[in-house]
């Protein structure tokens, strides 16, 4: 694997729990959203204040009038735009994850540990060679961190081979810019 494809694997990989963590949130809104849709219940957005981002505004609303100014009706359409740029935001997220834990099933779970260590948990080689030596050890064979860099390359390898065709849109557009 070049070294170009192994950052852009391990990129994503260490992205993992942000990213599921940003698909289930939303699909959860999302299925508030579809349900107060759905049983009419849209007083549940009657009282969502409009902000411009970045424009300033007052942190309390004591003025009858302005209270009155900053509120908006929402409307049908108006949540269902919501939805729909939710869904279109974590689309690709979402493919991303199930291809990542599909991939994951085709390591050993030697390599397992070692890539969600790494990746998903951010640990160092001293805590992965900890973790890993607590986990798998059989009798008194001990794993290095020098072999567990090896396990994490071949790891790496095959998951690229899964993969790299979802990833290979990021080495495109880096060598564009």
């Amino acid at each position: 694997m070049i070294k170009e494809s192994q950052n852009i694997l391990e990129e994503r990989l260490k992205l993992y729990k942000k990213h599921k963590a940003e698909v289930i949130t939303t699909s959860q809104r999302i299925e508030v959203w579809e349900e107060a849709l759905k049983s009419g219940q849209m007083w549940m957005f009657e009282n969502s204040v409009s902000l411009v981002l970045g424009m300033p505004h007052a942190t309390t609303t004591t003025s009858p009038t302005e209270r009155i100014a900053i509120q908006r009706e929402v409307t049908t359409e108006m949540v269902q735009e919501w939805i729909d740029e939710d869904r279109s935001k974590v689309r690709f997220k979402s493919v991303e994850i199930d291809q990542i834990d599909v991939a994951l099933k085709a390591l050993t779970r030697e390599q397992q540990t070692v890539i969600i260590a790494k990746y998903f948990e951010s640990e160092s080689w001293r805590n992965i060679e900890i973790i890993f030596n607590e986990r798998h050890s059989v009798g008194r064979v001990y794993i290095s961190s020098e072999m567990l860099r090896k396990i994490n390359k071949v790891a790496l390898g095959i998951l690229w081979q899964i993969l790299g065709p979802l990833f290979q849109r990021y080495l495109y557009f880096r060598k564009a810019n």
